[in-house]
């Protein structure tokens, strides 16, 4: 027997309680809610800024994300100008560092910002061991994650005074600076920490990340998520600013520059690309809502490195007029009006 419509009932019913009908509006709730996420998502950045901070428009693909400082109820931190700015890095902000030529100067002179420069030229940024003193170099004193546990650590610390009793250990130029800024700076003033290493990881056949561990110090992309978990642990006020390598060549077995897209360094395993690098920096970050800068393709790419390096890596002085130029609107473009 077929079932029967219940009698008396009025005939407005038999359409709002359609099954179809309750389908279609489902679906029409759950588009409206997309489309409600997606407009609502991040910060719209206008063709002015694109066309005045150096970010192309030219079609290739650029993983920039450039992020605002959040307070606990999701509330936009503007930046308070003249900024405070903490260097994190090796390379090109550690090269040139007493110069007005050098990047940290630079950015210094064109935005007002007061700067204190902890990068460390020859550092890397993956660990060269899982605890500080196994290292009879004493290179990991001058690691990122070590410096960021030195500079939050509520006890004093003795990296710099162990590393002086090491025989074997290199002690490099910028030791003194390196522990009287982290000794004595105001952390109140600081409202940016900027971090950049460049392509030395690649080229050293750091490993990239460790699947099994996201925040191995001994890798490129671990070690800077696990400085950047200390980070914003201690200091949740100050925006942090990730910068990727630049560009950088690799080698052939004659020593002739090749592509890094080609070229996989790592003899180990994780044999991978610059790339590769790269956008493990990218997921890092992105996990951890911080703003990111893509310099392996958004800055200059392969065909353009010629223009903008001074030999296989490091940056001649319109490559640093660019680099400085995509920072500094990254920096400013959550500044208070």
């Amino acid at each position: 027997m077929k079932n029967q419509e219940p009698k008396n009932r009025p005939a407005w019913q038999k359409y709002v309680f359609n099954h179809h009908v309750l389908l279609l509006l489902v679906g029409v709730i759950i588009v409206f809610f997309i489309v409600i996420f997606i407009k609502g998502w991040g910060v719209k950045i206008d063709d002015d800024f694109i066309n005045k901070h150096g970010v192309y428009t030219d079609g290739r693909d650029c993983y920039d994300n450039l992020q605002p400082l959040l307070d606990g109820n999701g509330n936009l931190l503007a930046n308070h100008k003249p900024h405070g700015i903490l260097f994190f890095g090796n390379g090109s902000f550690a090269e040139d560092r007493d110069s007005e030529k050098g990047v940290v100067n630079m950015i210094a002179a064109q935005t007002g910002s007061t700067v204190y420069n902890c990068a460390v030229e020859g550092s890397l940024l993956a660990a060269q061991s899982p605890s500080l003193k196994y290292t009879s170099s004493g290179l990991d004193v001058y690691n990122f994650y070590w410096l960021c546990i030195y500079l939050t650590w509520d006890e004093e610390l003795d990296y710099f005074e162990w590393l002086e009793e090491q025989p074997d250990a290199r002690i490099l130029p910028e030791t003194e600076y390196l522990k009287e800024t982290l000794d004595t700076i105001d952390m109140s003033k600081i409202d940016t920490i900027a971090i950049m290493y460049d392509g030395s990881d690649y080229l050293a056949s750091s490993l990239y990340y460790n699947e099994q561990n996201p925040t191995d110090i001994m890798t490129f992309a671990g070690n800077l998520a696990a400085g950047i978990d200390v980070l914003q642990a201690k200091y949740p006020e100050i925006r942090i600013i990730v910068l990727s390598p630049t560009y950088a060549y690799g080698e052939d077995e004659k020593g002739n520059p090749v592509s890094s897209d080609l070229k996989e360094y790592n003899k180990l395993k994780n044999r991978e690309a610059l790339s590769s690098y790269m956008i493990k920096e990218g997921e890092a970050t992105g996990e951890r809502g911080i703003t990111f800068i893509d310099n392996l393709y958004g800055t200059f790419d392969e065909d353009e490195a010629p223009e903008y390096l001074k030999d296989q890596i490091h940056l001649n002085q319109k490559g640093r007029e660019l680099l400085v130029k995509r920072f500094i609107g990254a920096l400013t473009l959550y500044d208070e009006n």
